[in-house]
């Protein structure tokens, strides 16, 4: 039997235009703990229910919980960070922004020159220095400075201090004249006009102060303006008339397909800002139907920009999150670009400071759970929950680069590539992991992932809007046992993001014949409404619940990466490894890369001070057979220097036993072939993982040193 210990391909990083941030003003990444997918190492969590901010920041204090999934405002930041040194404060660059949205119907408003030098008198400074504290940096795209996608850094021009020379320049240029008797600026037709900047009156500070620094603005261009206070409700009932409404916004992933769509409907608050740009409306088929990185990457930098010239929007601040959580008792806690401290990363890898496995952690929520309904859950607790609850074919690592979970390989195919793919479409071939079982204990198949996406094209019709974004789903087959399907009627860069991402669900339990069923999708109400236990596949199972108090979830035995060795032990496991018997043959360890630009190089591999092969490296794979190793454990080590300079090093550890010994005759049975087989297509070594902003930089020369990152999933084999 030929036992090939395969690298398999990482090109799809770049394909599905992932993104890479770091800590607060820094291009740096988080730190990814090794084993990331590994987990959990306590056996349970506990969601309180805890309103009250003071409240929550007192249990922090006295111990009562560990961490808060609220954020904190400044001046409790600052008190507890200083403090107490048994908490620490976590903080990063908000993915998202307070803006200003206007309404680009009505006229003069519909005027973009008015809407321009508005931006260019408002002042961003001041609402940094003035409102937060300093706690925000200024901004001008409409992309958050901490997505991949985000152009700022090639805008021409800036609206980050007040100009308003520049401002009544235009305004004077497209015929906005003074009115000597009242002060103000009339239309060019000659008529008065009036500005009103909306805000929440729940938010007298923030959203109020912006708005009357927006009112500043106005008049220092001659307008008359004025703020007016709303209920928040308001600004979810549906359409209205406005003329500029303040409020807040927040990007769950750091893809950018929402460029399409975001100005001419209804955004998340129901307000229309009715803009209508030619230039920027035939760039939308680009950015959704490209196929490559340039091709959406460009579009996406030219939509920005058209928005920075035209302004249906104006970024006034992208502000910093910041939570609290104890250090005393527990660590590992991992930082995440969309999540921050309190993600399910860190509910994954958390664990005692001694290195000791068990522990209740305790987690403060200031809502109650709306639903633990997929398909309907919205509120941000609910989903702190059910993050932890379900598995999807892969998941966004602390970087937002796509890692994997229940696949274990896969391989994506066009006409050009395969004949019997029919053009215009892309064929994903997905493998998944062969250990990954229900809750219940019903092993999960490449079945419950096709149905997974079949359920959701199904009930989309009924209302799901899990399914919107597959609406160019052709088809999802199992093919086997292991292996699925996904078959696209269209060619499109943003696939991969439509499928990747979407959580699992068992056929046994969804299915339309004995089951929840299509038209039951909404009506599901699990915890609240059944006694039947809420079948899951994540690292953690739903265990107990009391409404107004607490939510908790247990450690999941039955999980696909469940800890074999306790949190930082030092184990042969956490580096990708090969077995087999001294004196067989076809056992191959094979390195590919993933990165074009990265191919061509030198290579050397090593065991300690012994070369073992070394050479030119132009690309493809580089596969080394390694029967003829002695017995014992060999520690084999990759080297690679590219011709940009860039040096990379991976680790294999090859594990030879001696013929006729009693562990070889243990491995000997099925569970060896078993393992064997479950290995051989997953360790990864070797591969250069690029953020879509490295990636961008590196092709403009603007890094020296192009970044290092091996991902962690290369040395989760031995759970796969």
């Amino acid at each position: 039997m030929n036992h090939r210990m395969s690298f398999a391909c990482l090109t799809f990083v770049l394909i599905v235009g992932v993104a890479l941030t770091g800590a607060v003003g820094a291009d740096e990444p988080y730190p990814v703990p090794d084993l990331l997918n590994v987990g959990p190492y306590v056996d349970s969590i506990e969601y309180r229910l805890i309103p009250s901010q003071d409240q929550r920041i007192l249990a922090l204090q006295t111990g009562e919980i560990e961490m808060d999934t609220s954020f904190l405002d400044m001046v409790n930041m600052l008190d507890l960070g200083c403090c107490d040194p048994d908490i620490d404060v976590f903080s990063s660059l908000r993915n998202g922004y307070g803006h200003i949205s206007i309404n680009c119907r009505e006229y003069p408003l519909n005027i973009s020159g008015l809407r321009r030098a508005f931006a260019f008198a408002f002042d961003k400074t001041r609402v940094t220095a003035e409102i937060m504290d300093g706690f925000s940096r200024e901004h001008d795209s409409l992309v958050p400075f901490v997505s991949g996608w985000c152009a700022e850094e090639d805008l021409p021009y800036h609206y980050y201090t007040a100009q308003p020379g520049i401002g009544n320049r235009i305004l004077d240029n497209l015929g906005f004249e003074v009115d000597p008797e009242t002060g103000w600026r009339n239309a060019p037709d000659g008529t008065p006009f009036e500005i009103a900047i909306d805000y929440a009156s729940s938010s007298p500070e923030i959203a109020g102060g912006v708005a009357q620094i927006a009112v500043d603005a106005l008049h220092s261009l001659h307008i008359d303006a004025r703020r007016q206070a709303s209920d928040f409700q308001e600004y979810i009932r549906g359409p209205r008339d406005y003329d500029m409404v303040f409020y807040a916004k927040n990007f769950d992933t750091t893809d950018v397909q929402w460029l399409a769509y975001e100005f001419d409907l209804f955004d998340d608050y129901q307000y229309p800002m009715n803009f209508h740009n030619e230039s920027y409306d035939a760039l939308r088929e680009e950015l959704l139907t490209g196929t490559t990185y340039d091709e959406v990457y460009d579009a996406a930098a030219q939509m920005q920009r058209i928005l920075h010239e035209n302004v249906p929007r104006l970024v006034v601040y992208e502000n910093i999150y910041m939570q609290g959580y104890r250090n005393d008792i527990y660590e590992g806690h991992v930082p995440d670009l969309t999540r921050a401290i309190t993600g399910p990363w860190t509910m994954r890898k958390i664990h005692r400071i001694d290195g000791t496995e068990g522990g209740l952690i305790p987690v403060a929520i200031a809502q109650e759970p709306d639903s633990f309904n997929l398909f309907v859950a919205d509120k941000a607790q609910s989903w702190s929950i059910l993050d932890n609850l379900y598995s999807s074919l892969f998941a966004m690592d602390p970087n937002q680069h796509p890692v994997m979970d229940l696949a274990r390989g896969f391989e994506v195919e066009t006409h050009e590539d395969d004949p019997g793919v029919l053009e215009g479409h892309v064929m994903y071939t997905l493998d998944i992991v062969r250990n990954a079982t229900w809750s219940d204990g019903i092993p999960l198949t490449a079945e419950d992932v096709a149905f997974t996406f079949t359920y959701l094209l199904e009930t989309m019709s009924l209302g799901n809007p899990a399914g919107y974004r597959l609406t160019n789903l052709e088809s999802a087959v199992a093919l086997d046992t292991y292996k699925v399907r996904l078959d696209f009627n269209t060619e499109s860069y943003w696939h991969f993001n439509s499928f990747a991402f979407t959580k699992i669900v068992p056929k046994h339990i969804f299915n339309d014949v004995d089951g929840i069923g299509y038209q039951g999708w909404n009506l599901w109400n699990p915890v609240f409404d059944s006694d039947e236990p809420l079948v899951t596949c994540g690292p953690y199972v739903f265990d107990d619940y009391e409404a107004g108090a607490f939510y908790r979830i247990a450690r999941n035995p039955l999980y696909h990466y469940y800890p074999r060795v306790s949190p930082g032990s030092e184990s042969g496991l956490m580096t990708p490894h090969l077995e087999f018997d001294a004196g067989t043959s076809g056992h191959e360890v094979v390195w590919i890369a993933s990165q074009e630009h990265s191919m061509a190089g030198t290579y050397t591999l090593r065991e300690g001070d012994r070369v073992i092969s070394e050479g030119t490296w132009t690309g493809g794979s580089l596969s080394v057979d390694v029967s003829g190793l002695p017995p014992g454990n060999h520690t084999l080590t990759l080297e690679v220097t590219y011709l940009d300079g860039h040096q990379e090093s991976s680790q294999v550890v090859v594990m030879v036993r001696p013929t006729g010994s009693l562990l070889s005759t243990l491995f000997k049975s099925t569970v060896f072939y078993l393992a064997v087989s479950l290995i051989s297509a997953q360790v990864i070594v070797g591969v250069v993982i690029l953020s879509v902003r490295d990636y961008r930089r590196w092709k403009q020369g603007s890094f020296a040193k192009i970044q290092e990152e091996e991902h962690d999933w290369f040395k989760e084999i031995f759970w796969s």
